[in-house]
């Protein structure tokens, strides 16, 4: 039981919501063999056993095409592999052959075969596909006469509905999956952007500037002016400025305070289809406990999103009276590889808040949830 759930903790939700469409259809269309052999068992009309077991043989071998055949269609709704023409054909020539064997009951299998071979695959032109159904309900008809007819219609009718409904739905899926990817690195991106069109504001202007004295300087030099160490001393002063001014917003960017920290991380895991809660305002603290705090904030958010399939997310901030202050952030969808492989940013966290005394924690919980816990002195 613990390997089957470790297998299924591994799963991103994509996967697992591929897994949930997926395997009742081939639950389904594994089920003709078992359906066969009930016919074959509750028939008290007398039956060669020779046809009989030929029957039974077909049905299996019909149920096993038919799982090849449910995972090639509903691949092609991925873009993937369709099903190929000689699946399609051993399918229908299966469904023949059960047919010929035994047309009382091959038509049980006609209808388990007949709509899911034909019915779901999204190869086919719509008009043949209606071609299809109107062959397979004449046959019905003539073995089974005109309930036998409606029965296959009707079913026909179901698989085509719920089919193609689980394959729109599957490929829906994935492509929200995509789409959560995507919305994750855009968020990267413009918070990128917005660095850079900072440090362009601070430092285009200073650059220009000791572009146009640098220039300057180099002609009154060439005319021997003595002004021109002046004005390198000028550059040098426009220089030193600008090398503050970038410092500034440098540390700006990994100082930000701990509130917009909360906020930015609160919109970048909603940006990434993550339900986040904040918990706690930690305006008051510090200035040096609010920057630790920030920047354990910041990677844990990173590590959320590109190590864990969570879907929800609660960050809590604490003050045990005026002498420390705990961050709690907790997440599900944890992997189960997580614990055995932290990460160089943990180990970065650990030791940064270290060097103001405090401790860093990080481990999976029950339920496939994963909790980290920084803890900080206040004073």
């Amino acid at each position: 039981m613990a390997s089957v759930l470790g297998w299924w903790s591994k799963r991103s939700r994509a996967e697992r919501f591929d897994i949930s469409l997926r395997w009742p259809l081939y639950f389904v269309v594994a089920c003709a063999p078992l359906i066969a052999v009930m016919l074959v068992l509750s028939d008290s009309r007398p039956t060669s056993t020779i046809r009989a077991v030929l029957f039974l043989l077909v049905s299996a071998a019909h149920g096993v095409v038919g799982v090849m055949l449910m995972r090639a269609t509903l691949n092609a709704y991925l873009h993937r592999a369709g099903p190929s023409a000689r699946l399609l054909g051993t399918a229908i020539a299966l469904t023949v052959a059960g047919v010929a064997l035994l047309p009382d009951h091959g038509v049980a299998l006609l209808l388990l075969g007949g709509m899911l071979t034909l019915a779901l695959s999204p190869l086919p032109p719509m008009v043949a596909l209606l071609g299809l159904v109107v062959l397979g309900a004449v046959v019905a008809g003539l073995v089974g006469g005109p309930q036998g007819a409606f029965f296959y219609v009707y079913g026909v009718g179901i698989a085509i509905v719920s089919g193609r409904v689980s394959a729109w739905m599957l490929g829906t899926g994935w492509e929200l999956d995509r789409s959560r990817a995507i919305s994750t690195q855009l968020a990267v991106a413009e918070e990128r952007l917005r660095f850079s069109r900072d440090l362009h504001d601070t430092l285009g202007r200073n650059l220009s500037l000791v572009a146009v004295q640098s220039e300057l300087a180099a002609r009154l030099a060439e005319r021997g002016d003595e002004s021109a160490a002046e004005q390198m001393l000028a550059v040098q002063r426009i220089a030193h400025e600008s090398l503050r001014e970038m410092r500034a917003v440098v540390d700006a960017y990994r100082s930000t305070d701990l509130s917009s920290e909360l906020a930015g991380a609160q919109s970048v895991l909603r940006s990434a289809g993550i339900n986040c809660r904040v918990i706690g305002d930690g305006s008051g603290l510090p200035d040096a406990t609010q920057v630790a705090l920030a920047w354990v904030v910041r990677e844990a958010t990173t590590n959320v999103i590109h190590h864990s399939d969570a879907t929800s997310c609660k960050i809590e901030l604490t003050a045990d009276g005026a002498q420390s202050v705990l961050l709690r952030m907790e997440n599900d969808g944890a992997r189960s590889e997580r614990k055995l492989n932290p990460g160089n940013g943990l180990t970065g966290l650990r030791e940064r808040l270290a060097e103001v005394g405090g401790t860093l924690t990080a481990e999976p919980r029950p339920g496939g949830r994963f909790l980290l816990q920084a803890e900080l002195p206040t004073t």
